[in-house]
């Protein structure tokens, strides 16, 4: 009889770890879609400027809000990179467990366990692992991975049809 495998590791929740987050789990739209909401904040704005006799206040705040908008999509992961590195999670210790039962994470702030039966799918990417499961997905550096922990993980995830 084998023994249970379980892998265990600490890491910091600093900058190039969401760096790294953000890069592999979020795909980046730069199409003029991205930035709708921005153009129709400043279109906005600019028509109540030159078309109707509102404060000016109001039209050249919506044009602001549009800048505002869309330098947020320009900027999108250093403006979430920031906001994460302002969350009272950010340069905490956190210990990732993967073993019989699932995929655990704990830390100060935040105790989770994603059980194997949860996951949908494992998707490798450049520097880790995506996990799909209940509609949302989590990233997994491969800094915290040792071989045969990505191994047992992607193992553990493949559903016998």
């Amino acid at each position: 009889m084998s023994t249970p495998f379980s892998y265990s590791h600490t890491f910091v929740l600093d900058r190039p770890h969401f760096n790294e987050c953000f890069k592999n789990s979020v795909e980046i739209d730069n199409s003029v879609v991205a930035y709708k909401k921005a153009l129709v904040f400043s279109l906005i704005g600019v028509a109540l400027l030159l078309a109707t006799e509102v404060s000016g206040y109001i039209a050249y705040f919506l044009i602001g809000l549009g800048v505002v908008e869309a330098l947020s999509v320009f900027y999108r992961q250093p403006w979430w990179v920031a906001r994460q590195m302002l969350s009272r999670a950010a340069n905490s210790k956190v210990t990732l467990t993967i073993d019989e039962s699932g995929i655990h994470i704990d830390s100060f702030y935040v105790k989770s366990t994603i059980a194997w039966s949860q996951i949908d799918k494992v998707q490798q990417t450049q520097d880790g692992l995506l996990i799909f499961h209940q509609n949302t997905k989590s990233y997994l550096s491969g800094n915290c991975l040792s071989p045969q922990a990505r191994e047992y993980l992607l193992n553990q995830a493949v559903k016998p049809e």
